[in-house]
């Protein structure tokens, strides 16, 4: 079963150098109710397509990939995971600036029980669950950033497949639980504070952030966990602790130590961060990601630079506010350069010239063009790392 993990790993690093005997049968799992993990699990899904490996996928979105790359790809949906969370008034991503970050350590456990109290209650993770047990799948490819409650797959899956669990989400607080080894506080900033920990008071600070965190997830978060674990399986299963420690093969992060602080990492973790914003190489009969033709003649058109306007897809303009906007179009009317922005609510305004609105943009693509000069974002992990390699 190893074996299958390291071919699947050197498949993913080394590409066309390495080649498996014989297709591979891949579970793809996202269960993170976040559509940001949606995105970079397709680009990891269409990496595992291009070297003819066969895979099921089962997330939040639909995975549709068009043409010959699609033809070795089924999936299926948690249904309405998503539409409960974007009608949600709990979540709102624009808030968090004014939450501390002790805050913010609670919230994330809050979201993640939500998440798991939600999707195992979905017809989708009820066919997920028969699936595991009567087809065997030579490994399985899971997002282990949070909602733990599906580590029982695991337990019951049928030839107790080996497993990848990766983390879109960076490196997240509660890494050393799948890899060993302590969270490095005086040199990582803990996600939810971002302040580099200079000297003995920030770095005290964040360590408490840590020392708080651990303490939530072992004797909180888990046991509610563990739970809701076993009511989705029907029966007892051992500590998720015990499962996770024993069962993960192989961990792939988003991070890049030239972005962020490097800490030691065991030779089963890899960091893969721009698997989303690296150019690839498209196989014969590929249906690559092309300008909409309107958003090309913008573009081309912009003489003295372009503009773009992206929040990602977790922060809504809907809960930044229709005065807010007005404001910021004002301000767009006033430069030179032309403005492409992402905009998902319908507003009362007249649009000024130079600026172009769109619900949806090919983001990795846009950032490519030559005339794009500067982008406002939110600050997105994955919206970062493609400015930063465009």
């Amino acid at each position: 079963m190893l074996s299958s993990v390291i071919l699947f790993v050197c498949c993913m690093l080394m590409g066309d150098l390495v080649t498996a005997s014989k297709p591979m049968s891949i579970l793809v799992i996202e269960t993170i109710p976040s559509t940001s993990h949606h995105v970079w699990t397709e680009h990891l899904v269409k990496g595992l397509l291009r070297k003819g490996h066969h895979v099921h996928i089962v997330s939040i979105h639909e995975t549709k990939i068009k043409g010959i790359l699609g033809q070795n790809l089924t999936y299926a949906v948690f249904d309405g995971v998503m539409q409960t969370y974007e009608q949600s008034e709990d979540y709102n991503p624009a808030e968090w600036e004014q939450y501390s970050v002790l805050y913010m350590v609670n919230f994330m456990y809050q979201w993640g029980m939500s998440g798991c109290q939600t999707v195992i209650r979905t017809k989708a993770a009820r066919e997920l669950l028969e699936m595991v047990k009567t087809v065997e799948f030579d490994v399985i490819v899971q997002d282990i950033t949070i909602t733990q409650c599906f580590y029982g797959l695991w337990e019951v899956a049928k030839g107790k497949p080996p497993v990848v669990g990766y983390v879109p989400f960076g490196a997240a607080p509660w890494l050393k639980d799948y890899v060993g080894g302590p969270s490095y506080p005086t040199v990582r900033p803990y996600p939810a504070s971002i302040v580099k920990p200079d000297g003995l008071w920030l770095r005290a600070w964040n360590a408490l952030y840590y020392i708080v965190d651990d303490l939530i997830r072992d004797y909180y978060y888990s046991p509610i966990v563990q739970q809701l674990t076993e009511e989705y399986l029907g029966h007892a299963i051992r500590p998720l602790h015990e499962i996770e420690k024993d069962r993960i093969n192989i961990v792939l992060i988003n991070t890049h130590p030239a972005l962020e602080p490097a800490i030691p990492l065991p030779p089963n973790t890899l960091e893969i961060a721009g698997l989303n914003a690296q150019a690839i190489e498209p196989i014969a009969g590929e249906v690559v990601a092309t300008y909409p033709e309107d958003v090309r003649v913008f573009l081309d058109g912009a003489k003295n630079g372009a503009v773009v306007i992206s929040l990602g897809t977790n922060v809504k303009w809907k809960t930044i506010g229709l005065d807010k906007v007005e404001t910021v179009i004002l301000a767009l009317s006033k430069l030179k350069q032309r403005v492409l922005w992402k905009l998902d609510i319908e507003v009362p305004f007249k649009i000024p010239d130079n600026v172009m609105i769109v619900k949806w943009m090919p983001q990795s693509l846009v950032l490519s063009h030559k005339n794009v000069r500067a982008v406002w974002t939110h600050g997105g992990l994955l919206s970062t790392q493609e400015n930063i390699w465009k």
